[in-house]
């Protein structure tokens, strides 16, 4: 069974940013990244799912409806903000499919059951040794999609998944301009280009 919301009863990922509630100070994946992130992990029914530095929760909600009700998504975080609003952002997307594991990664992920997928987001400087330790999680064939803004994180999870030998490994830039209106027609802001790393157990 499908897993929706009254909010966003769809099936096709992308939720639109102003639907989540937000805080400035929280990070959140944006939706067309999102939607990307989403593809390269090769969700199923039934899959169970780590979210690692989850921020407002976007991911973990996306990923929660894409696995339906016998699915399961962890959301790791430690942020006190971030978690307020993963919190308010399950209860007002109705899911009932994510539980919110508090604390530091390095600390609960070891303790976490094996996922199909893990997405890793926040990473607070400390990437190689999250994405090591997020892979003793990951099932033979499982997924791992890692988000980020900074080369630096990208060249850490790289180093990582080189080191564990992942297979299928994709790197994909995403650069996103959207649309604003002003006084004479439709100006085109660009965001942050966005890394995102994939790669599969063997």
């Amino acid at each position: 069974m499908h897993v929706s919301s009254n909010l966003w009863p769809y099936r096709t990922p992308g939720i639109p940013d102003e639907l989540f509630v937000r805080d400035e100070r929280v990070p959140i994946t944006k939706e067309e990244v999102r939607v990307i992130a989403l593809s390269k992990a090769r969700l199923r029914e039934g899959y169970r799912v780590i979210d690692v530095g989850s921020g407002t929760g976007s991911i973990s909600i996306e990923a929660s409806m894409q696995v339906g009700s016998t699915g399961m998504v962890y959301a790791i975080e430690r942020d006190a903000d971030a978690l307020r609003l993963i919190r308010e952002n399950v209860k007002r997307f109705g899911v009932t499919n994510v539980e919110i594991v508090e604390g530091d990664a390095m600390d609960v992920l070891g303790g976490m059951p094996e996922a199909d997928a893990i997405f890793v987001g926040g990473a607070g400087g400390r990437m190689y040794d999250i994405v090591r330790l997020a892979c003793t999680r990951l099932r033979s064939k499982g997924r791992i999609v890692i988000d980020t803004i900074m080369v630096e994180s990208m060249s850490s999870a790289l180093n990582a998944i080189n080191d564990l030998g992942l297979v299928g490994v994709e790197v994909t830039q995403i650069m996103i301009a959207k649309g604003r209106r002003v006084s004479t027609g439709t100006m085109l802001i660009s965001r942050n280009p966005v890394l995102v790393i994939s790669a599969e157990r063997a």
